[in-house]
């Protein structure tokens, strides 16, 4: 098993690299850069325009920017192996102020509730498929789909205004933590108060991957139970309970381990759109300021974070996969 994961983790670097590679070149090849607007500054200040270029120029080339775009790409990506530095330190991706860590916080945990009650739901309605309760739950699961989280927060916005506008205050519509706990040192009111502020949050990153892990397991679950064993199993007398959890829902949740890489970009593009929304700061924010700051080592540094988040979860998705079925060689 060991060998096995080493294998996948030495077959991650080239698909990383060529990753950093159309990162960085999709954000070379757009003009001007962050020096572009210190060029403007600098002439509003009173510089002459031979002054400013001049300056500018300066600094571009000992920053390196002089060079070709591949060879920048190549000091880069040489930096992040070597030192694990992305253009920027990776200590100061993780500071408070980029978002990061509350973009881990509500992506993990929005994908925890998602999967629990996502595999209950699925679960349920293959259980109890074309009754009533699988109608519901059916009904749920679609408009999680058609909703898309931008419209889910919209939503929310508009519901805050007209309903709950009494409770918000200071700027943003809802923030991650009370108006008045802002800057007051952590206690157990002020973790239930972040509570309180991640539900929205929770409910409009996790919708889509919740409907999508309750549609796929029941269909893959009620194929499952039509099988051959189960009905064997069924025969000898094995409880309905132990016969789903221990026989059937294993083998049905095998082929949905494998797709959860696959839906871990709903969560990241929900923790993008929910930012603005909801005035969360997350990573997301920090990259669309980047954009329009025309900052290139931030905005590659938060393209290959977000390659990390789907290398990482692809490779636990591996993991889970080989715990959940034996028959998987690990060779």
């Amino acid at each position: 098993m060991i060998a096995y994961l080493v294998r996948r983790v030495l077959w991650m670097i080239p698909v990383f690299f060529f990753v950093a590679l159309i990162s960085f070149a999709i954000v070379a090849i757009f003009p001007g850069d962050f020096y572009s607007r210190l060029l403007a500054g600098l002439m509003f200040s009173g510089k002459s325009y031979t002054q400013a270029h001049a300056m500018v120029d300066a600094i571009r080339v000992a920053e390196g920017m002089d060079r070709m775009w591949f060879v920048q790409f190549w000091v880069w990506f040489k930096g992040i192996i070597l030192r694990g530095d992305f253009g920027v330190p990776l200590s100061y991706l993780f500071q408070p102020h980029t978002g990061l860590p509350w973009t881990l916080i509500l992506t993990t945990s929005a994908a925890i509730w998602s999967w629990l009650l996502g595999i209950l739901a699925g679960t349920v309605s293959a259980v109890r498929r074309n009754t009533w309760l699988d109608n519901v739950l059916s009904a749920y699961t679609y408009a999680g789909i058609s909703f898309p989280p931008y419209v889910l927060g919209t939503l929310f916005y508009v519901l805050a205004f007209t309903v709950i506008n009494t409770h918000i205050r200071g700027p943003g519509i809802w923030g991650p933590v009370g108006y008045e706990l802002i800057g007051k040192p952590l206690s157990w009111y002020k973790v239930g108060s972040h509570i309180l502020h991640l539900l929205p949050a929770w409910f409009i990153v996790g919708l889509p991957m919740f409907a999508m892990v309750a549609r796929h397991l029941r269909g893959t679950l009620s194929g499952v139970l039509t099988q051959q064993y189960i009905t064997v199993a069924r025969s000898k007398g094995i409880g309905q309970t132990r016969l789903v959890v221990r026989h059937a829902l294993r083998n049905a949740l095998n082929p949905l381990v494998s797709l959860s890489g696959i839906l871990l970009p709903t969560l990241i593009t929900g923790s993008i759109l929910v930012g603005p929304i909801l005035g969360f700061p997350t990573f997301g924010q920090f990259l669309l300021n980047a954009i329009r700051n025309e900052q290139q080592q931030l905005i590659t540094s938060a393209l290959m974070m977000y390659a990390l988040f789907l290398f990482a979860g692809n490779f636990v998705a591996d993991i889970m996969l080989l715990i959940l079925d034996p028959r998987i060689r690990y060779d």
